[in-house]
C-alpha cells in the first residue's frame, strides 16, 4: 500500500466512514483496510459517531484506481475511475486479468504451430508478429520447422 492510499484512508476513516465505504471508495478489499486502521488505531465503531456529527460529508470521495488522486464527480455523468486517460490506460494495462474481453478465438499459428488465443471478429493467422515475419519473408510453416 503506498503513503497516499493510507493518507487517503486514514482522512476517510477519520471522517467516520466505514470500511466497507473506503474500500469500495479506493478499489482494495476491506481486510486491506480494516488491517491498517486496526494498525494505526484508527479502529471501533463509527456508527454512533457518524450519526452524532453533522457536518460530515453525505457523498464519500472517489480516488483514481491508478495515481489515488481525488476525483470530482459531476452531476448526470457517467462515474469516473480515472483521472486521464494517461492512468486508465496505464492501470488496464498493469492489470490485464481485470479486463472483461468478450468473444475470444482460439486458433493455430502457421508459423510455429502453437495454439493462441484473439479477441475480435478478424481471423488471426499467426501468434506474434515475429512469427508473421518468418512466415512471410524466410517462408517457415509449421511443417518445415521442427518444434
Amino acid at each position: 500500500m503506498t503513503e497516499q492510499q493510507k493518507s487517503i484512508i486514514k482522512t476517510l476513516r477519520e471522517q467516520n466512514f466505514s470500511y466497507n465505504a473506503i474500500a469500495k471508495a479506493m478499489g482494495v478489499t476491506v481486510a486491506t483496510v480494516k488491517s491498517y486502521c486496526q494498525r494505526s488505531g484508527l479502529a471501533g465503531n463509527r456508527k454512533e459517531a457518524f450519526q452524532s456529527q453533522s457536518d460530515t460529508p453525505l457523498a464519500l470521495p472517489s480516488f483514481c484506481r491508478c495515481c489515488g488522486k481525488q476525483l470530482i464527480q459531476r452531476e448526470k455523468v457517467k462515474h469516473r475511475k480515472f483521472c486521464s486517460d494517461e492512468c486508465r490506460v496505464t492501470w488496464w494495462n498493469s492489470h490485464p486479468e481485470q479486463v472483461n474481453r468478450r468473444n475470444p478465438h482460439t486458433g493455430k499459428c502457421l508459423c510455429c504451430g502453437k495454439e493462441f488465443t484473439w479477441y475480435g471478429p478478424k481471423p488471426h493467422k499467426f501468434c506474434c508478429h515475429e512469427c508473421y515475419i518468418k512466415h512471410r519473408y524466410e517462408g517457415v510453416t509449421c511443417d518445415t520447422e521442427t518444434v
